[in-house]
């Protein structure tokens, strides 16, 4: 279970560098967004709540894929003994991804990716009735993705598994 968390953030990190990399933060100081847009932005669009349901969308995909992967087969005593691990690692990542913790990084992001001209527009848009509704919809996208995507990860991880053991167990040249 170990490595196969550990090859996830691997995997995770790795497909994420590319996309940073071709994207540039781009906002000058006379096109920024002060800390008062921002503060309305993320206000606008109740981002504590919707971080909240992400999370709990997050925490239900990691408990039905560990179950999945490794409780078919086994007793009832590992059961509870996964579902205790399972238990402390969702509070060590709802201590460590709270909301205090992820608005200053929230704050930073959209400030150095957004403009001015871009929050207010959506401010504008997320006070709407439709973007409103878009955004109480977003942990439902969320959750419905994680759970098709599921099958993917699963068979992504088992074939990057399969490649690192393949490697370890490889001769040295």
């Amino acid at each position: 279970m170990r490595l196969s968390g550990l090859t996830l953030a691997a995997v995770l990190a790795f497909a994420c560098t590319p996309a940073l990399a071709d994207n540039p933060v781009t906002t000058t100081a006379s096109t920024q967004a002060s800390s008062a847009d921002i503060d309305r932005l993320l206000q606008v669009m109740d981002m504590q709540t919707m971080m909240a349901g992400m999370m709990k969308q997050m925490s239900d995909a990691q408990r039905t894929m560990v179950v999945d992967s490794f409780g078919k087969d086994a007793s009832d005593d590992q059961r509870t003994r996964m579902q205790a691990v399972l238990d402390k690692t969702n509070t060590i990542v709802q201590q460590e991804l709270s909301w205090r913790t992820l608005e200053p990084v929230m704050r930073k992001v959209y400030a150095q990716v957004f403009s001015k001209a871009e929050v207010t527009a959506m401010i504008t848009f997320y006070s709407s009735p439709e973007g409103a509704s878009i955004l109480k919809k977003s942990p439902q996208i969320m959750g419905l993705t994680m759970h098709e995507m599921q099958p993917l990860m699963v068979s992504t991880m088992e074939k990057v598994k399969a490649a690192i053991t393949e490697e370890i167990a490889a001769p040295k040249k």
